[in-house]
């Protein structure tokens, strides 16, 4: 397989800063939602806590020196040995002219295999369905279940709600499960006459690599990469049928077309109790809210990290609300059936074809404590100390807020004397 997988997986993330563009101006520092970047001397920019590869510092650094990481090395190799599995959101960059399998005539003449995923959209859907109606009032079920989709959200939970990874449906990803399927067909028919083919996901966001190397739900993940779209953009248009070619593909539905935005995905879901919230900070209020016990009259959240769904990712081309409009306006185009048959989707659910291999479990360096006792003196410690601070939460120590300074204080990351309000008083 090319883009061979990461075998050290410990802090594992896929957002990276340029030292050399870095010019310490704290803007990302104040962007970051878990408050894992500082800026020492007001020089260069460090990721040091938890980051779960939402993407806020790439949006807000206007320098460009805060890049995703994905396997577009390998994109640049020979195109032959890559397999294409593409998110929906592709079909929104390009503007309502350009239908869907339009996308796909131009994908399939850049690369040797490309499937459409909006297939496995439309499983995934039925297979959550059956699986909330026969959980539903169960004592030992979870509710609300939360989708397991948005790989930021799955890292959030796992590193500050680690109570709520029971609530994480276990449904495997339409993006794992087209990629499991992609493997099958293509060992079980010869469809490529080689062993070195690998399995890429054409993704918005760099999230999804932490879910290919460090899997929550798998083993090992039958994806070998992602390619972020802003990588393939350019030969995608170029390769775009013209006024009078006729694409080959068959279209999409326009339930699996809408997943790109936030709501999509129980908008293809039967009718329910269901909830989509999306961006960051307010997924982090839900959750929360969540953790209190509240919203338990609710099935199944569909948080998104990025606002306004996946068509907000940091790897997109087009602006978001006009992504938004595109898929919108294109959906109005195609049926509202989804193309399964449900017998036939329900016989694989009962044979275990959908679920994950394992649960999800907070991660080591998360779960790592020192002991209660000495929890408890830090914290007193820091109590201490944010007794003696302004409270500005001006960021000029190179910490997010007063809080963080403390913290990094008390962990012997900082010293007091960096606060500079405090030496002027």
């Amino acid at each position: 397989m090319i883009g061979g997988k990461v075998t050290d997986k410990t802090s594992l993330h896929y957002v990276h800063i340029d030292e050399k563009r870095c010019v310490g101006c704290v803007l990302c520092m104040k962007a970051c939602p878990t408050k894992a970047i500082r800026v020492r001397g007001l020089k260069v920019a460090k990721i040091v806590g938890t980051c779960v590869d939402c993407g806020e510092c790439i949006r807000v650094c206007p320098h460009g020196a805060v890049k995703a990481t994905t396997t577009r090395d390998d994109y640049k190799a020979p195109a032959a040995n890559m397999v294409i599995s593409a998110s929906p959101v592709l079909y929104s960059q390009f503007g309502q002219d350009v239908l869907p399998e339009d996308i796909q005539a131009a994908l399939q003449k850049t690369f040797e295999y490309v499937f459409d995923q909006t297939y496995f959209l439309d499983l995934y859907n039925v297979a959550l369905e059956i699986f909330i109606k026969e959980t539903s009032g169960k004592e030992d079920s979870s509710r609300p279940l939360i989708s397991p989709v948005c790989p930021v959200v799955n890292r959030l939970i796992a590193y500050r709600f680690p109570a709520l990874l029971k609530n994480l449906s276990p449904i495997l990803t339409p993006r794992e499960l087209a990629a499991r399927e992609l493997k099958r067909r293509i060992e079980k028919d010869d469809l490529l006459k080689k062993t070195d083919y690998g399995v890429y996901h054409i993704t918005p966001c760099s999230a999804k690599m932490i879910s290919i190397n460090n899997p929550m739900f798998l083993k090992t993940s039958y994806l070998d990469g992602a390619i972020g779209i802003n990588d393939v953009f350019e030969s995608v248009k170029r390769n775009l049928p013209g006024p009078d070619e006729t694409s080959p593909v068959s279209p999409s539905n326009s339930l699996a077309i809408g997943w790109g935005i936030s709501g999509g995905e129980i908008a293809a879901m039967g009718e329910g109790n269901y909830m989509a919230v999306s961006g960051l900070p307010e997924t982090i209020r839900y959750l929360e809210k969540i953790e209190m016990g509240l919203f338990r009259d609710i099935e199944y959240f569909e948080f998104r990290a990025c606002l306004e769904g996946c068509i907000g990712g940091p790897l997109t081309v087009a602006d978001r609300y006009e992504a938004k409009r595109t898929v919108m306006n294109i959906s109005r185009m195609f049926s509202h059936d989804k193309r399964i048959r449900y017998a036939q989707a329900e016989r694989a659910y009962r044979k275990g074809w959908f679920f994950s291999e394992k649960r999800p479990q907070q991660p080591e360096e998360a779960g790592k404590r020192s002991g209660i006792i000495h929890e408890i003196e830090r914290q007193e410690k820091i109590a201490k100390i944010m007794e003696g601070l302004p409270g500005k939460e001006c960021g000029f120590c190179g910490s997010p807020g007063c809080r963080s300074f403390a913290e990094d204080v008390a962990d012997g990351r900082a010293m007091l004397e960096e606060c500079i309000r405090m030496r002027i008083r």
